[in-house]
């Protein structure tokens, strides 16, 4: 129990600020933006972020050849010689940054080799199905595990972050064992777009059952700043908003924040506590600090 982790899957469609919001938690005290988030190029591959204190800091890569095999990825956890492995120099935010870009990496194979794969690629850019002697863009990566110090990843928090529920070549194994398997789900939405029908039918396939600890965060409401309305009615839309997405849910209110991952983000690497007040981040670590930490041994234990 002491050393078991307590895992929180960030589940989230395409494009609602993942990546963004993993930088502005754990990665902001490097001063810039490390996980790559520019539109259309996201984290591929499904990522944990962990920390082991008995290990230097690194990054281990799965290929994604190895989905030819019948081996689970916890069966390839346990076989080393299967991972690329990258020492991260924590003290260099440009080699840290080297590094994690690698998450995004995919590579071209015929569209036959990626149904073998079983990454079944949807349409080409001509919206057809792609022949079998197409290229088609893959993932390079089937699984990354990223080891890496940061108080909430050392008090037994490990983070699982999945591709856009909507990329490219899904990994099935991903959404039907890992995350139910997570011991609490932080479900991303983005407060312009509200929960959208794809958002729901996401929520009711893979979060609703059994997990006792849900989290919704609507991103973006900086989209929700406008300088002819006055704070109070700003506040007010984005309580709306809020209660809206508790009751589609059927989440209480308080596990539903608004936040702006990408002000956060900025308010850490600029040093502005106002704008940092603003994002909302805060409210987000104060709940997983106090609430999912100290739940972890009786998530564990249930």
């Amino acid at each position: 129990l002491r050393e078991d982790k307590l895992i929180i899957a960030f589940v989230a469609e395409f494009s609602r600020g993942k990546s963004e919001l993993i930088n502005a938690l754990f990665f902001s005290s490097f001063k810039e933006r490390l996980l790559p988030s520019d539109v259309g190029r996201t984290t591929m591959c499904p990522t944990e972020i962990f920390h082991d204190p008995n290990e230097e800091p690194y990054l281990k890569l799965l290929s994604v050849e190895t989905r030819y095999r019948d081996e689970s990825i916890s069966q390839l956890k346990n076989n080393p010689v299967e991972w690329s492995k990258i020492r991260l120099n924590t003290h260099s935010a440009a080699d840290m940054k080297k590094a994690l870009s690698a998450l995004a990496d995919t590579k071209k194979v015929y569209a036959l080799e990626a149904r073998m794969l079983g990454l079944a690629p949807m349409v080409n850019e001509h919206g057809d199905p792609p022949g079998e002697e197409e290229l088609v863009e893959v993932p390079a990566w089937r699984y990354a595990m990223i080891n890496y110090p940061h108080p909430l990843l050392s008090n037994g928090l490990a983070i699982l972050d999945t591709p856009g529920l909507n990329a490219l070549g899904m990994e099935p194994e991903l959404t039907v064992s890992t995350v139910p398997s997570a011991h609490a789900i932080l479900f991303l939405l983005s407060i312009d777009t509200g929960v959208t029908k794809s958002d729901l039918e996401i929520w009711d396939r893979y979060v609703k059952p059994g997990l006792p600890q849900k989290i919704a965060v609507l991103n973006k409401i900086d989209l929700m700043w406008d300088e002819l309305k006055t704070d109070e009615e700003i506040d007010k839309s984005v309580e709306r908003q809020l209660e809206t997405t508790a009751t589609l849910l059927n989440l209480s209110r308080n596990h539903v924040l608004a936040i702006s991952a990408q002000k956060a983000l900025v308010a850490r690497v600029k040093d502005e506590t106002a704008l940092l007040k603003k994002s909302g981040i805060e409210r987000l670590e104060h709940l997983l600090a106090s609430e999912i930490i100290p739940a972890k041994q009786e998530i564990l234990r249930s």
